[in-house]
């Protein structure tokens, strides 16, 4: 298999590097000698996307041509086979070009594909070398857009979200006469800044008059998420006042209020549990859904009605009698077992918004079923993902034993292959320990060195002084583990002299409550995590700090479980449109989301960095592609798998100063009413 099998890239960048590469296979002029029927059997197949067929007729006509002709149609193969997803065949082929001696066109578009194959092979650095320099004002349109869709993407993959975003501020004023995709594109420059905080947002605008200063300021309009569809209009109305002659198109405006929450009309039924060992998982589910629901207006708030879903037998029949009493759509439910159930109906009736997954081997894509879940899998590839785009190649594996720590290493291992890197030795640890010198010592092969230390004493018939070393052979670690045992294992490492290797790893080993003097242990650990947990300063309606006062269990260890309650509600109206358009983004409060071929939702996360026992949020987690066929996620049995650990006590929320719920059809759970 390629190592990159699909020319997926993240959201809408799909679209736009393939629409680079047609752009200007437009505007390029086809090698002479082709006779009309053969370009015209090409055309064709272009027009059926069948692009490997199309590649391999060029490829083979190339071959037979004479330069500067052969060079040219070498080129438009490289082009197709990109578009086919054959990245290899593709870095074959380019290596058989030469640059031309008097065609500064053909040079500049040559190296807008070695670009792109260096960005999906994950080399920035080689990415940014061969984007300069830039094009002159003279260089044919659809080069110089190529160009500026090349560096949005290099900057999106380095983190750096700002840069990319004015690379397409510069793009779309070069797509005036494409409106289609200038719309695209609008959409694309829209959803990157709203990723960024409202401070960067605020401190980071250049100076007039740029209208990358009217995106940011339209961004920050969205961001404030009213779920008022009058208060967004009259704001959307203020912010075109400001800025009268800002390119932003009236269809991009008219969408973000097409997309604005459920409506009073909308019936919404919830299946989780009030008993058994997702009872509390579920009750912080539920509080955040609430959450959002409560943001709403009371005039445009939709009707909730809650079912208890604690036996696994009662699934279908819950699901039968929500639609019968009017549900239009269902969110839940929360088991795995219970959403394999609803899975094997043939036909949903309604959309149903399951909170897990289920396995590729077992499941038929179900248009009407889309499934969300914390995967820790996704947390893993990313981890992956972000370390290969920071240049590192070999990777050391340090996992606990159990189900648990095979899933991340399995998932982080099978990534870190496909991207072309190599694992240097990997160990498991027992979590039950507190000595962890032994798999560590196996890790840093600092037992082999012992080892040859007691052969060459053997040997020397002496006793040799020496000291064992660590091995030098890897650029970082990948660590799982949860807090407490990551501030042992990381003093542990120190002390065999590891302590300057980089560990990188998934958002376990963040309790997502501030605890500096504990967490100092840590070190300095890079992660990935649940945006909604590293913003505190920022504002909005449904951020932690605003919560705390009527939810404290949002500072505490269900932290994330809330976050993923509240996408849940707010996911339910952009599910058709994300859908609808592939690679659409959500940015939700668990994470940038995404939808894939089989409706299963995906999280982009934020990376963030441990140093001096705080947690600071430094920039997103990148996908190098998005997945066409996703990963099988085993089965989640226990509430360890949503990445909590399990303790005795309350995770109940204060509700008494939340507005009351007794106006809509809402059937609490037991000793919450």
């Amino acid at each position: 298999m390629h190592i990159i099998r699909h020319i997926a890239l993240l959201s809408i960048f799909v679209l736009l590097f393939q629409q680079g590469c047609t752009t200007v296979t437009k505007e390029s002029q086809p090698a002479p000698q082709m006779s009309p029927e053969l370009r015209l059997q090409v055309t064709s197949l272009l027009e059926d996307e069948d692009y490997a067929t199309a590649a391999m007729i060029v490829e083979t006509y190339a071959m037979e041509s004479e330069s500067p002709f052969r060079e040219q149609l070498l080129l438009e193969a490289v082009e197709y086979w990109l578009r086919a997803g054959e990245q290899e065949r593709s870095l074959a082929l380019v290596k058989l070009i030469q640059p031309s001696e008097t065609d500064l066109d053909f040079n500049l578009k040559l190296r807008m594909l070695r670009t792109e194959l260096a960005v999906l092979q994950g080399d920035i650095d080689q990415a940014l070398d061969l984007m300069q320099p830039e094009p002159g004002p003279d260089a044919p349109l659809a080069l110089r857009q190529h160009y500026h869709r090349n560096m949005a993407e290099i900057f999106r993959l380095s983190g750096n979200l700002l840069e990319s975003a004015r690379e397409l501020d510069v793009l779309d004023l070069l797509m005036e006469e494409d409106p289609d995709q200038r719309l695209v594109i609008q959409e694309l420059l829209v959803q990157t800044l709203t990723t960024m905080t409202d401070t960067a947002l605020t401190l980071l605008q250049p100076q007039p008059p740029s209208t990358l200063i009217g995106w940011m300021e339209l961004a920050k309009v969205i961001k404030s998420q009213t779920a008022d569809p009058e208060e967004l209009s009259s704001s959307l109305a203020e912010w075109r006042q400001r800025f009268p002659d800002h390119p932003a198109m009236q269809t991009l405006m008219a969408g973000l209020l097409e997309l604005q929450g459920l409506s009073p009309d909308d019936h919404i039924a919830v299946m989780l549990p009030r008993s058994g060992p997702y009872a509390k998982v579920a009750a912080a589910v539920r509080d955040g859904l609430m959450a959002a629901w409560y943001q709403q207006p009371p005039q445009y708030r939709p009707k909730l009605q809650f079912y208890d879903s604690s036996e696994l037998q009662s699934t279908l029949s819950i699901y039968q009698q929500a639609i019968l009493n009017g549900a239009q759509m269902i969110v839940g439910p929360l088991n795995k077992d219970s959403v394999k159930m609803i899975s094997n109906l043939e036909l949903l009736d309604i959309p149903v918004l399951a909170l897990n997954q289920v396995e590729d081997e077992f499941y038929e894509t179900n248009p009407n079923l889309f499934q969300f879940g914390l995967a820790p899998e996704d947390e893993a590839e990313q981890v992956a993902e972000r370390a290969w785009l920071e240049g590192h190649r070999t990777a050391l594996i340090l996992t606990p034993q159990g189900n648990w720590g095979d899933r991340l290493a399995n998932s982080f291992r099978n990534r870190w292959l496909t991207l072309g890197g190599e694992i240097m030795e990997s160990q498991t640890y027992l979590p039950k320990e507190n000595d962890f010198s032994v798999p560590i010592r196996m890790l840093l092969n600092i037992n082999e060195s012992e080892a040859r230390i007691r052969s060459l004493t053997r040997l020397m018939g002496q006793r040799v002084e020496a000291e064992p070393r660590t091995r030098q052979d890897a650029d970082f670690i990948f660590l799982a583990a949860r807090p407490q045992k990551a501030r042992q294992i990381r003093p542990q490492l120190k002390f065999f002299r590891a302590g300057n290797l980089p560990i990188l790893s998934t958002s376990h080993i963040y309790s997502g409550i501030e605890q500096a003097e504990l967490d100092r242990d840590l070190g300095k650990i890079s992660f990935v995590d649940t945006p909604w947990l590293l913003e505190d300063n920022h504002g909005g309606a449904l951020s932690r700090k605003s919560l705390e006062r009527f939810m404290p269990g949002v500072k505490g260890r269900y932290a994330r479980l809330y976050a993923m309650g509240i996408d849940s509600y707010n996911l339910l109206s952009q599910l058709q449109a994300m859908q609808q358009q592939p690679g659409r983004l959500y940015n939700g409060k668990s994470g940038t989301i995404y939808l894939d071929a089989q409706n299963r939702m995906h999280r982009l996360l934020a990376w963030a960095d441990m140093e001096k026992g705080k947690a600071s949020i430094i920039g997103y987690a990148p996908r190098i592609e998005m997945p066409h066929n996703t990963q099988t996620f085993n089965d989640m049995n226990s509430i360890d798998e949503l990445g909590i650990d399990v303790e005795t006590g309350s995770s109940e929320a204060v509700e008494a100063e939340l507005p009351p719920v007794s106006d809509h059809d809402l059937s609490e759970p037991a000793g919450r009413r």
